[in-house]
């Protein structure tokens, strides 16, 4: 029916409907569906029931549309990151949907038209159907809600009932969040409250270098002592091939014709200014003036022409890391240290389509070489290094960018060791993958570890002699000094704080749980602090003044803040629910064998 709309046109607002409809199932993406083999016929599983190519393609062009619609354009980067958005947002609706199912939550007709008298969807609010000068007239969507055009809110009401039941699902699985006054006024306090302090710092870096040897007994006790630690889930190791996305020679002579095609022109006499503002791809400078600069401010390329033109002078094109560019000067000043004033124009230089397509060929043969023969061989025949990842765990975090690429982590949970991937596309390169080893749920052996624990046992060893160095300060403390006769007793530096609030990084400390907890607990009677442990060593410190929030201003800001704290537990909970379900959902996604980016 929706196709049948857009294809009569019988009214504009459709589209805006149609396109607001494929939103709130995904988001864009950049791929040319048509260049792939789609008979594969499936992007990937959840729970086993498919996800259709036809539909991401369907879903693909309307969601394009709407983007140009708005003036958008994506970006490499930006289209690679969307894939994954993309994917996780069909893998999400494909669970919310049965869940709400699954729970016999519906929308009857008279809650559908209460919210949709109440609440216009943002959607028709931006079409010029519903606007007076510019602005949504509610006036006038009321006036077509009373008087329904079937066929225009048909489609709108398409657009909504998914959203509001999914609204339903939120408040059912988050109805038990609850706040009080008490909670409020306590998260009131911790978010406004302000305190200021001076510390004597023992640095744990100062005692490294007197930590005796840590000899193996002293690992191989800790590592057992630490078992629990190094437990891990399945885990596997991948050699990978990265072909880069590099401009060709002749895409650098196409590159370099342009440049001196732009160099012969201005040399001609055509305004440089206009001709940068129309063809430099340099963003930071529209009209291509770089203003005043000395030697050493620019790359050596560059500068070794721009500081030989005459003022006023073009230069031919001149090559760098950057691109080609051609130079004017603007004028020179100075004796010793003389500074130039130039402008340019910049043309970067990139792979072509037709270079990425037969980078893509290259990478597919190479893929179905290395699943036939042996991957390091065939790497080295196609002039390819082969690197090698640590074995790691799908939900690992801090991973390198082969590991932490989705496609990539989904081929190699999904496949058996010595599998090849199809080619994985990211914005500088096309990554191969084979499946070295697989490793069962265990215990990571000590011979992995061993770096870790060393510095583990050395670090808390070196906090140890931090804390220690401070107990004399306390201890004279204790018979009545104060922290600042103390620390100058000791021979410490005694530093301090700007005000700074529970959630605030600091200078030095950074984003110091520890040190912020220790200084919130203390008060007027009792000002200073024991001994403390932190992250960066041990600390002792005194308050010097505290800020107290406004109980008038508790008064008036106090729904507002319980609203939002409440929407913000609700969204917890939510959160914490649907994490659990997509944990124990089965995800197969097969983008990386359809390739092209998807």
């Amino acid at each position: 029916m929706v196709m049948k709309v857009m294809r009569a046109g019988t009214k504009p607002i459709l589209w805006i409907v149609v396109a607001a409809f494929v939103g709130t199932i995904i988001f864009a993406w950049g791929m040319d569906f048509t260049s792939r083999p789609a008979a594969r016929g499936v992007v990937g599983e959840v729970n086993g029931v498919e996800l259709k190519l036809d539909d991401y393609s369907f879903l693909y062009q309307n969601a394009i549309a709407q983007r140009q619609q708005q003036g958008g354009e994506l970006s490499d980067e930006e289209a690679l990151q969307l894939r994954d958005q993309v994917f996780e947002q069909m893998v999400q609706n494909h669970i919310l949907t049965k869940l709400i199912r699954d729970l016999g939550l519906s929308v009857t007709n008279r809650e559908l038209a209460e919210h949709l008298r109440r609440f216009p969807p943002p959607e028709v609010q931006q079409a010029q159907f519903f606007q007076t000068d510019g602005r949504f007239d509610y006036n006038k969507y009321l006036d077509a809600y009373n008087n329904p055009d079937p066929q225009l809110w048909m489609q709108i009401e398409s657009l909504v009932r998914p959203r509001v039941l999914q609204q339903k699902l939120f408040e059912y699985v988050s109805a038990t969040a609850l706040v009080d006054d008490a909670e409020v006024r306590t998260l009131y306090d911790a978010a406004t409250e302000k305190l200021s302090v001076r510390y004597v710092l023992a640095g744990t870096n100062t005692y490294f270098d007197s930590i005796a040897v840590i000899d193996s007994a002293q690992i191989q006790a800790y590592y057992n002592d630490h078992l629990d630690d190094y437990r891990h889930e399945e885990r596997v190791r991948l050699k990978h091939a990265t072909f880069d996305k590099k401009p060709s020679p002749d895409d650098s002579a196409v590159v370099l014709r342009e440049a001196e095609d732009l160099a012969a022109r201005a040399q001609a006499g055509e305004d440089f200014a206009e001709l940068a503002a129309t063809f430099s791809e340099d963003t930071g400078t529209p009209d291509g003036n770089l203003g005043w600069f000395k030697r050493g401010a620019m790359v050596k390329a560059f500068e070794d022409v721009a500081f030989t033109l005459d003022s006023g002078a073009i230069s031919d094109p001149v090559v760098s890391r950057f691109g080609y560019h051609v130079i004017k000067l603007n004028g020179r000043r100075g004796g010793d240290s003389i500074e130039v004033n130039a402008s340019h124009i910049l043309l970067r230089v990139q792979p072509s389509p037709s270079t990425l397509s037969d980078l893509r060929l290259q990478t597919e043969q190479f893929a179905e070489e290395g699943e036939r023969g042996d991957f390091e061989t065939v790497a080295n025949n196609y002039g390819v290094a082969v690197g090698i990842t640590p074995f790691f765990e799908r939900d690992e975090p801090g991973r390198s960018a082969v590991t932490s690429n989705p496609a990539i982590v989904d081929f190699a949970f999904n496949n058996k060791a010595g599998a090849v991937s199809f080619p994985v596309e990211t914005d500088q390169s096309y990554i191969v993958a084979r499946i070295d080893a697989r490793e069962p749920a265990g215990i990571t052996p000590l011979a992995e570890v061993e770096g870790r624990i060393r510095s583990r046992i050395r670090t808390d060893a070196a906090k140890v002699k931090a804390y220690e160095s401070l107990t004399g300060i306390a201890a004279a403390i204790g018979t009545g000094a104060s922290l600042t006769a103390a620390a100058q007793a000791a021979g410490r530096t005694l530093d301090s704080t700007a005000a700074f609030g529970r959630y605030d990084n600091l200078p030095v400390l950074g984003n110091d749980a520890n040190f912020r907890g220790m200084a919130f607990a203390l008060t007027e009677s009792n000002p200073v602090s024991p001994v403390g442990r932190i992250n960066r060593g041990a600390v002792i410190m005194e308050l010097i003044g505290r800020t107290v929030p406004d109980p008038q201003e508790w008064v008036t800001k106090r729904d507002s803040i319980m609203t939002a704290t409440l929407g913000g537990k609700r969204q917890m909970a939510f959160n914490s629910w649907y994490t659990g379900i997509r944990q124990a959902t089965e995800v197969k996604d097969y983008r990386y064998q359809l390739g092209g980016g998807i």
